[in-house]
C-alpha cells in the first residue's frame, strides 16, 4: 500500500482544471452567466489569479475552505481560486445540508460568491487541520446515505478525470455545456471541469428544465451537450421536451443510475430524429466522476451497456466475490487508475491521510465483452442504489441496531426491505413504524421506499442470518404490509401532514416534497398560513425556508443535533410553555391591520399602519416573486402577486362603483395616476394602487440586463440604490405639495424599496445602513405628526432587528388569521365601518368582514393564479418550441 502518512513535501499549486497558458485561445468564451454575461478564458484566469492573491498563502499553511457552490460566475471563480491557491475545497450545497457538513468539519475559511469569509476562527489564525499535500477536493459520496463521510480527491484525480471525460466525449473548444445538474454533485462538477480543461465553455444557470428560461439559454447560447440522469430523461420523455429541434445540440450524456434499455432505445431514436447522440456513462464520486463512457454510435445497438473505461482508467472484474457467477462472466467491478480517490474521510484527522487505496471496489456486478464494453447486471448485497442514492445497507443495519432492533436489511432499485425480529412487550405495528422511521432517516429516503416486516429472521444452519431468506419473507409479507398501511393511514407521517397542510394553503392536491413552497405557487399572500402551519409542525424555520425543498425542511426537523431533541419536539415544548416564535412580519401585518381599522373607526388614533405594511410588502416581494434567478421567473412571480392583489381589489371597487363610492380609476388601480387624488372616497384604496405600481416598477427595473446582473450578484446593493433613488421624489414632491399626495406611488416607492433592501441585508452593517435610510425618509414624512413617523420607524426597526417574535400560543391562530386576511380587511373596511354605530363594533365588524372576504375569495384567486401563470409558462415554452420538466439531484 502506498504511504498514507502526511508528507513533508509542499502542496501542489496551480492544479485547478483551468487550461494551461497558451493551450487555448484566451479570448474564447469560458463561462456564460444566466443573464448572458460571457467571460472568456483569459478573464477567468485573471479573475482566479486576482482572488488567489487575496487568499492566505498555502505556503504558510494550507486551509480547509468551505465552498457553497452554485451555478454562478462568482461561485465558480471562487471555487477555482481555492484549488489554484493550493487549499482544499469542501464543496457543499448552499443549504442546510451544507451548513451541517460545515459544522461537522470546521473549515478555516469560506468562499461564498467570490467573497472570502472567515469561519468561526479569526482570519490569520493557524490552520485547524493537518491536510495531506495531495488533497485538493472533498465531496459527499454519490447520493447521501445519512453518512458523514466525504470522498477525498487529489489534484491529479480532478485533472485526470476531466481529461479522460473530455477525450471520451471528444470535447473541443467549440463545445458548450450547461449546468443542468447541481455543481456540488460530482456529475455536475465534472461537466465544468472537462469543458474548461479543453477550452470549451459552460452556461451557468440555476433554472431547471421546467423553466422556459432554461431552454431559451440552451438554444440561444448554442449548448452542444446536455448532462442528464435517468429521472430527467423520464420526465422529458413524458413532457416532450426533447421532441423538438435544438439546433446546436450534438450529444446527451446520461449517468447517475441505471436507465432501462427500453428508455435508452427510445431516447436514441429521438436523437436520430433530431440530430444528436446519446452517450450512456457510468461513474462514482469515489472515482472522481466518470469511469466508463459509451460511444453514442453504439448505444442503440447495446442499450444495456455503459461503455468502455475513459482514457487512463482500467476496469477489471473480481470473480471471487460470493455474488459472482463465473459461468456468465459476472464479477464485481473494480476500477484502477489516476481517477481513483485517495480514500474516505469520516473524521477531520483523516484529512492528513494520503492514498489509502489503489483500486476502487464499486459494489456493482458486471460483465465485460470481447470488445471491452462493460455491462452492469446488478449490485453486491452490501449496496443498493435507489432514486440515484447509493446506500450502504450495513450502515442502515447499524442504525437500526443502535435503536435496539435485530434486523436484516436488503433492497434493490425499488427501495429497502427490512426484516425485524419482534420486540418483547411491543406491538408489531409499533415496531414496524419505528423501524421504518429509523431506516428512512439513516438512508435519506422517504418512508414510502422502506418496506418493513416484523417476523423471526430466517437463519442458516450455522446460525447466521439468511439474507436471501429474509428478503423473501419481507417480499411475501402481505398481511404485515397491509397492517403497516393502516398504521400510515391512521397516523400520517410528518411528510404527509406537511403536504396536506400546504395543499390546503395553496389550494392544490399535488404537493411535491422535493420542491419548495415558492416553486409550487407559494407567494407573499399565502406565506402567512404556510409559515405558521409549518412552525407548528416542524418547529423553528430557517429564514429562507420558502426556497428550500419541503423534504429538506422535514429532514432537518426530524434529524436532531447531538444531545438535543428534534425541532418538532422543541416546538411542542414551546407550545406547552406558552409561546411560539413566528416571523415578525406576520405579527406586524396582524397588528397593522388592527390599528388601521381601529383608527378609521375612531376607536383610537394610532396612524402609520399602512406605510408599515408597504415596507413589509417590499420584504415579501423580495423573498418571493422577485427572488427568482431569471427575468422570466421574476415576471411569473410578479404576475401571481398582482393577480392576488388586483382581483379582490377590482371586485371591491366594482361593488363600490355600483353605488357611487368608487370609480373606474379604482377598478383599474390607477387612481394615483389618472384619478382625483385630492378629495373623495377614491383615494381610500391608495395602498392597493401603490403596491401594484411598486411591484410593477421594480419588476421592470430588474428586467434591464445590467440591473438584472447586479440583482443576481448582490441584490442588497440594487435595493439600496432603489431606496436612494426613491427618496428623491419623496423629498421633491412633498417639498412643493401636501396632503394625500403622500399616498401617491412616487412618494412612497422608497418605503417599498426599504423592504427590498431589508430582505437582503445579510450583514449588521447593511441592516443599519438600511435603517439609516429609513430614518432619513420617515423623519419629516408627516411633518405635523411625529408620533406617526415614529410608529412607522419602530415597526420597520423591529422587522430589521428581530426576525421572529415569541407569541403566546393561544394567540397564534388569531394572529395568523388576521395577517393572512390583512389585504382583504384593508379593502372592505371602508364599506363596513360607516354602517356600524359604535367604534368597537365597527372595528370588529370590519375585521370579520375582511376575514370572510378572504375565506370566500382565496381559493378561487389561487386557481386563477395557477391557470394564468401556468398558461404563461406554457406559452413561453411554446415560444422556444420545447416543453420541459426537471428535478434536481439530491446531494
Amino acid at each position: 500500500m502506498p504511504s498514507s502518512l502526511l508528507s513533508a513535501r509542499p502542496a501542489v499549486l496551480g492544479r485547478s482544471p483551468l487550461p494551461t497558458a497558451g493551450s487555448v485561445d484566451p479570448c474564447a468564451p469560458a463561462l456564460v452567466g444566466a443573464d448572458g454575461t460571457v467571460v472568456d478564458h483569459g478573464t477567468v484566469r485573471d479573475r482566479v489569479d486576482a482572488l488567489v492573491t487575496h487568499l492566505p498563502a498555502a505556503a504558510a499553511g494550507r486551509l480547509l475552505v468551505r465552498v457553497p457552490l452554485r451555478a454562478t460566475i462568482e461561485d465558480v471563480i471562487g471555487y477555482l481560486a481555492v484549488l489554484e491557491a493550493g487549499h482544499v475545497a469542501l464543496v457543499v450545497p448552499r443549504d442546510a445540508h451544507g451548513e451541517r457538513v460545515a459544522r461537522a468539519w470546521s473549515p478555516d475559511l469560506a468562499v461564498v460568491g467570490g467573497q472570502i469569509n472567515a469561519e468561526a476562527a479569526p482570519t490569520g489564525s493557524a490552520p485547524r487541520h493537518l491536510l495531506h499535500p495531495d488533497l485538493a477536493l472533498l465531496l459527499s459520496t454519490s447520493g447521501s446515505t445519512g453518512s458523514p463521510k466525504l470522498v477525498r480527491l487529489s489534484h491529479d484525480n480532478v485533472v485526470a478525470n476531466a481529461r479522460g471525460i473530455a477525450a471520451g466525449l471528444e470535447l473541443t473548444a467549440a463545445d458548450r455545456g450547461i449546468t443542468s445538474l447541481p455543481l456540488h454533485y460530482c456529475y455536475g462538477l465534472s461537466v465544468l471541469h472537462s469543458h474548461l480543461l479543453v477550452g470549451a465553455s459552460v452556461v451557468l444557470t440555476e433554472s431547471s428544465v421546467l423553466d422556459a428560461d432554461f431552454w431559451s439559454q440552451m438554444d440561444g447560447q448554442g449548448v452542444t451537450d446536455l448532462a442528464v440522469v435517468p429521472h430527467l430523461v423520464e420526465l422529458m420523455e413524458t413532457t416532450g421536451a426533447l421532441e423538438a429541434p435544438h439546433p446546436a445540440l450534438r450529444l446527451i450524456t446520461q449517468a447517475g443510475g441505471r436507465m432501462s434499455p427500453e428508455r435508452v432505445s427510445r431516447t436514441v431514436a429521438l436523437g436520430e430524429r433530431f440530430g444528436w447522440g446519446l452517450s450512456v456513462m457510468y461513474g462514482q464520486t469515489e472515482s472522481t466522476a466518470r469511469i466508463c463512457i459509451q460511444d453514442p454510435g453504439t448505444t442503440g445497438r447495446a442499450p444495456e451497456a455503459v461503455g468502455r473505461p475513459i482514457p487512463g482508467t482500467s476496469v477489471v472484474l473480481d470473480p471471487s466475490v460470493p455474488e459472482a457467477d463465473p459461468a456468465s462472466g459476472t464479477g464485481e467491478v473494480v476500477v484502477r487508475g489516476p481517477s481513483v480517490m485517495l480514500g474516505y474521510a469520516e473524521h477531520p484527522d483523516d484529512l492528513a491521510l494520503g492514498q489509502m487505496i489503489t483500486e476502487l471496489r464499486t459494489g456493482d456486478l458486471g460483465q465485460i465483452d470481447e470488445a471491452g464494453v462493460l455491462r452492469l447486471v446488478g449490485r453486491r448485497s452490501g449496496f443498493v442504489k435507489v432514486l440515484g442514492l447509493r446506500i450502504d445497507l450495513s450502515r442502515v443495519e447499524r442504525a437500526l441496531e443502535r435503536d435496539g432492533l435485530v434486523v436484516c436489511v436488503t433492497g434493490d432499485d425499488e427501495g429497502l426491505r427490512v426484516a425485524v425480529e419482534p420486540v418483547d412487550g411491543q406491538l408489531a405495528l409499533d415496531t414496524a413504524a419505528r423501524a421504518r422511521q429509523v431506516a428512512a432517516r439513516a438512508c435519506g429516503l422517504g418512508v414510502g421506499h422502506v418496506r418493513v416486516a416484523v417476523l423471526p429472521l430466517a437463519r442458516l444452519a450455522n446460525g447466521k442470518v439468511d439474507r436471501h431468506g429474509c428478503d423473501a419473507l419481507v417480499r411475501g409479507s402481505d398481511p404485515e404490509e397491509c397492517a403497516d398501511a393502516r398504521v400510515r393511514i391512521q397516523t400520517p407521517s410528518l411528510q404527509v401532514r406537511v403536504a396536506s397542510a400546504l395543499g390546503a394553503v395553496l389550494g392544490r392536491d399535488d404537493i411535491d416534497l422535493e420542491r419548495s413552497f415558492t416553486d409550487q405557487g407559494g407567494d407573499s399572500l399565502s406565506h402567512v398560513q404556510a409559515s405558521t402551519t409549518l412552525i407548528q409542525l416542524l418547529g423553528d424555520l430557517p429564514t429562507d425556508w420558502h426556497h428550500r425543498p419541503l423534504a429538506q425542511l422535514v429532514d432537518d426537523a426530524t434529524a436532531p443535533l447531538a444531545g438535543q431533541d428534534s425541532a418538532p419536539a422543541r416546538g411542542w415544548a414551546r407550545r406547552l410553555g406558552g409561546t411560539i416564535r413566528i416571523e415578525t412580519s406576520i405579527v406586524l401585518r396582524a397588528v397593522a391591520v388592527v390599528i388601521i381599522c381601529g383608527s378609521h373607526a375612531d376607536l383610537f388614533r394610532i396612524l402609520g399602519g399602512a406605510h408599515t405594511l408597504l415596507v413589509i410588502a417590499g420584504v415579501n416581494s423580495a423573498r418571493f416573486g422577485l427572488s427568482a434567478g431569471t427575468v422570466s421567473q421574476r415576471w411569473r412571480g410578479t404576475s401571481r402577486l398582482i393577480i392576488g392583489v388586483a382581483v379582490p381589489t377590482m371586485a371591491v371597487a366594482l361593488l363600490g362603483l355600483s353605488y357611487g363610492r368608487y370609480g373606474w380609476d379604482n377598478v383599474f388601480l390607477a387612481n394615483w395616476l389618472v384619478g382625483d387624488i385630492a378629495y373623495g372616497f377614491h383615494n381610500e384604496l391608495w395602498f392597493m394602487d401603490a403596491l401594484v405600481a411598486c411591484v410593477l416598477l421594480t419588476a421592470i427595473v430588474l428586467s434591464v440586463p445590467a440591473v438584472a446582473r447586479a440583482w443576481r450578484t448582490d441584490p442588497w446593493r440594487v435595493a439600496f440604490a432603489l431606496t436612494l433613488l426613491g427618496l428623491l421624489p419623496r423629498f421633491l414632491i412633498l417639498t412643493f405639495a401636501e396632503g394625500v399626495l403622500r399616498g401617491m406611488m412616487p412618494t412612497v416607492f422608497w418605503l417599498f424599496a426599504i423592504g427590498l433592501a431589508l430582505a437582503h441585508a445579510d450583514t449588521r452593517r447593511r441592516r443599519w445602513l438600511t435603517l439609516a435610510a429609513m430614518a432619513v425618509g420617515i423623519a419629516w414624512f408627516f411633518p405635523d405628526d411625529p408620533i406617526r413617523n415614529a410608529t412607522v420607524f419602530a415597526g420597520v426597526a423591529l422587522l430589521a432587528l428581530r426576525p421572529s417574535i415569541a407569541v403566546p400560543a393561544r394567540l397564534v391562530p388569531a394572529v395568523s388569521l388576521l395577517a393572512a386576511a390583512s389585504l382583504h380587511i384593508y379593502l372592505i373596511q371602508f364599506q363596513v365601518i360607516g354602517w356600524v354605530p359604535t367604534p368597537l363594533l365597527a372595528t370588529l365588524a370590519a375585521l370579520g368582514a375582511g376575514i370572510l372576504l378572504w375565506r370566500w375569495t382565496d381559493r378561487p384567486v389561487r386557481r386563477l393564479q395557477h391557470v394564468l401563470t401556468a398558461r404563461h409558462t406554457s406559452t413561453a415554452l411554446c415560444s422556444t418550441d420545447t416543453n420541459s420538466s426537471n428535478e434536481r439531484i439530491p446531494s
